[in-house]
């Protein structure tokens, strides 16, 4: 067995490779590799995280088992088992049986496995930075059921130990059309097969226990994080659409907040940059949240408001407003640019090199050491008793949504360290706090209503029509609202 571990760029056809890739590839001799990959007509491999496939170079067949991809982000490592194999279908048996999930019936499994998808693309291959790394530029394509998605993409893979030298070599690759990406060969031909529906996010829910330190929670915690923003962009590459960029939103949240939570052990100086290039993507995934508040309100054409007499003049500065947004092809550019990469690489690199330390002394080293059960109970008595001494009986709307920051940090803290504690009682702290954030949202598209009606020149009938309309949704969100911060703020406290 051996861990792959492996950056993958995709690179647009816009990209002029030959002079970009000529002095790294300079004798570099193609090979043509064909590969087959297999599964179980229920996908039983794909749902354990697996990929199985029979590779042919030259004549020469090998068999291949990836197991599940321990990062998720654009930077994988996963362990493979590579194997030689006589004929045209794998042989399980010869893998270690500890691979296999508890139970499986191995025979069974094999009489089922069939041909799902193919690739077949050139390959140049190179070795750089003393052998460290190794540089493939792939060209071809995926094919599943007739099908076709093309391959263009370079993937630097380890081969030393020196992780800092992988990231050497790809942060001069990173130029307008060339993008960090998360989707292997394997899963694009699996989404294929499927009949390319929606992918699936992952939780925003590190995986953590009491064993571990604080370091390694808040490393958990930022890996999550950048997990679900590759997730989302791939989603969005493939399937480009609003849902996907709020999903990548929710993850750039996550990571800035994952910081912020973990400011007090690691110096916000050894993030100060990040943190200001987070805030730049931040402001422009703000613009795809707009453009949905405005899509709620011209659904079904103004349904929520259609009773009003300025309605339809609503409707067309929503329309006007929209025109002046990012739309879908904006953000496509944006995710292929070189400075939106070379802030997911910095993101990655980051955490991956835990790049906090150089900046730390023994004793703050000492105390990102010690387990995190004492800093997580800290963390969240701090962010709950800051919800009981802001959220208080009588505020106004406005007052709510002021204080939706200090919500969304108690939430951080539930969400991080929930594995520590007893899931029920974590989900149910979430679940409250999520319905005032839910009341947050509909006020920003009350308010952004209100200012679409500034720009109308309104009679003094239209005008008091509409006060009294927003007044009234106004207090029916309050009220709403209200109940949740009740409710949340009785609940028992969970982590002592």
């Amino acid at each position: 067995m051996a861990i792959e571990t492996e950056l993958k760029l995709r690179v647009a056809d816009s990209v002029d490779t030959d002079q970009w890739l000529q002095p790294l590839l300079k004798g570099a001799k193609p090979r043509h590799l064909k590969n087959s990959y297999f599964d179980t007509p229920d996908g039983r491999l794909a749902g354990w995280r697996m990929g199985l496939r029979i590779r042919e170079v030259d004549g020469e067949r090998e068999q291949t088992l990836k197991l599940a991809d321990l990062s998720g982000s654009a930077l994988s490592a996963r362990p493979e088992y590579n194997l030689p194999v006589l004929g045209d279908r794998p042989d399980l048996s010869a893998f270690p049986a500890e691979v296999w999930p508890q139970g499986t019936d191995l025979a069974a499994l094999q009489a089922e496995l069939a041909p799902v998808f193919s690739t077949d693309f050139v390959r140049h291959k190179v070795l750089l930075a003393d052998g460290q790394v190794e540089l493939c530029w792939d060209q071809g394509e995926v094919v599943a059921g007739g099908q076709v998605l093309p391959i263009r993409e370079l993937e630097l893979e380890m081969q030393g130990e020196d992780l800092k030298r992988l990231f050497d070599i790809a942060e001069p690759l990173l130029i307008d059309g060339v993008q960090c990406f998360g989707l292997s060969k394997a899963a694009r031909g699996n989404w294929l097969a499927k009949g390319q529906g929606p992918l699936s996010l992952s939780s925003l829910s590190p995986v953590i226990d009491r064993q571990m330190s604080n370091e390694a929670v808040l490393q958990q915690a930022l890996a999550t994080a950048l997990g679900q923003w590759q997730e989302a962009e791939d989603a969005f590459l493939l399937q480009p659409g609003w849902q996907p960029l709020l999903a990548l939103g929710q993850a750039l949240q996550y990571f800035r907040q994952v910081l912020s939570l973990f400011g007090g052990l690691v110096p916000r100086k050894a993030s100060s940059e990040l943190r200001q290039e987070c805030q730049w993507l931040a402001d422009q995934l703000s613009q795809a949240e707009a453009q949905v508040r405005l899509a709620k309100l011209l659904g079904s054409k103004g349904g929520s408001f259609k009773k009003l007499n300025i309605a339809e003049e609503l409707l067309e500065q929503a329309k006007l407003r929209q025109q002046g947004l990012m739309d879908i092809a904006a953000f496509t550019r944006l995710f292929a640019s070189e400075r939106a990469n070379r802030l997911k690489l910095s993101a990655i690199k980051f955490v991956a090199l835990g790049r906090w330390r150089e900046r730390l002394d023994k004793p703050a080293l000492a105390e990102l050491d010690k387990p995190i059960k004492w800093f997580a109970d800290t963390q969240l008595a701090k962010a709950f008793a800051e919800l009981k001494r802001h959220l208080t009986k009588g505020m106004s709307l406005a007052d709510y949504v002021d204080q939706e920051s200090r919500v969304q940090r108690y939430l951080c803290c539930c969400r991080t360290f929930a594995g520590l504690y007893l899931d029920e009682a974590a989900g149910n702290a979430q679940e409250q706090w999520q319905d005032f954030l839910f009341g947050v949202e509909e006020a920003k598209r009350l308010e952004g209503l209100s200012q679409l009606a500034a720009r109308l020149d309104l009679s003094e009938e239209d005008s008091e029509q509409l006060e009294g309309w927003l007044a009234r949704k106004r207090q029916s969100l309050v009220l709403a609202m209200d109940q949740s911060r009740q409710l949340g703020l009785n609940q028992v406290a969970y982590w002592p």
